[in-house]
């Protein structure tokens, strides 16, 4: 994008109706001053078009942005790599705008003598970010504490009483522990919804020994194998990690032994970007209602809180560009398969 000063025609037309915001700026006494803005970014802000040319674009920052715009933003290098910064912007009636900015310079053959920037409006998504932040911390603080509690003392109960008042105690007991889990699920769903910053593809021999170990540790009556590949073959990232962990934890709670098993099994076509994990228990079938969460219709499994594991494991998948089957389903075990693509 580096071109002659000369040129603002042009980028204007093409940039005009791009669905983010671009702004054109010149070099100014150290300032990065507005030259051309396009229809989105003058909408978005509800500033005049004509009121902003001429002005430095730090004017439209909050100050925090401001000083990192002044620190560097509106001179970069011409030789550079553009990277992706966070800014916020300030809209005419005060409000904030949460961006994603990409710039990079303009150059006239001598030298840089501004700076073109893209921005990229994700403030729904902070506002979608900050009440799962909010949600999640009254759910793991407030309701699973609680939940916690009741559960121990319906658990002493249980044992305490005599026989005709422990299978109140034991009704008190089974709904604590399905909350406590239902909990756990949607903090599960939060981290897939709004994954962190920081989550990249991890080597996936690596991942699958954490997980087993973890499993086994957190269910010591269950028996969790994962059949490893060597290291470097593949990577997995956080998300498919999420869904594999909930698979096997579903095999696990759901068992009719006393000693479930569950089996883990890798397929790394050597010539194909695809990964495949293949989770295999000796448990009962899924039943019917719980498997509508691998169709098409999102909300119909939802309703009662039924097969919201196996939703959370669909969602987390289908982000990364996967998919999910149930292979084989019945009084024999069952086997269901992720399967997503991985650069070796």
């Amino acid at each position: 994008m580096s071109q002659g000063a000369d040129d603002a025609g042009e980028w204007q037309c093409l940039l005009e109706d791009l669905p983010v915001m671009y702004v054109h700026t010149r070099t100014e006494d150290g300032q990065a001053v507005i030259d051309v803005c396009n229809e989105r970014f003058v909408e978005t802000l509800g500033y005049d078009r004509e009121s902003l040319k001429g002005r430095p674009l730090a004017d439209v920052y909050t100050p925090e942005s401001a000083a990192t715009l002044e620190a560097g933003d509106a001179r970069p290098a011409a030789d550079a790599d553009p990277a992706t910064e966070r800014r916020k912007l300030v809209c005419a009636d005060g409000t904030v705008v949460h961006t994603l900015v990409r710039a990079v310079p303009r150059t006239d053959g001598d030298g840089v003598i501004g700076t073109r920037f893209l921005f990229v409006d994700i403030t729904m998504r902070e506002q979608r970010r900050r009440q799962a932040t909010v949600l999640n911390r009254l759910l793991r603080h407030n309701l699973r504490n609680d939940m916690t509690v009741v559960l121990s003392h319906a658990r002493l109960l249980a044992d305490a009483l005599d026989e005709t008042e422990q299978d109140s105690a034991r009704k008190v007991r089974d709904i604590a522990e399905r909350w406590d889990r239902l909990v756990e699920k949607v903090q599960r769903i939060r981290q897939v919804l709004s994954p962190e910053d920081d989550w990249r593809p991890t080597d996936l021999t690596t991942v699958l020994e954490r997980v087993e170990s973890d499993l086994n540790d957190r269910h010591p009556d269950a028996h969790v194998h994962m059949l490893r590949p060597s290291e470097g073959v593949a990577t997995i990232r956080p998300e498919v990690e999420l869904a594999l962990t909930e698979l096997c934890e579903n095999a696990i709670q759901h068992a009719d032994a006393d000693d479930p098993e569950v089996v883990v099994t890798v397929g790394v076509p050597p010539d194909e970007p695809w990964v495949k994990l293949t989770v295999t228990d000796d448990g009962p079938p899924i039943p019917e209602s719980e498997l509508l969460a691998l169709r098409d219709d999102e909300t119909t499994p939802l309703v009662h809180g039924t097969g919201l594991g196996l939703w959370m494991v669909r969602l987390a998948v289908e982000r990364v560009g996967g998919h999910v089957a149930v292979v084989e389903n019945d009084d024999d075990g069952t086997a269901v398969t992720i399967r997503y693509p991985c650069r070796n």
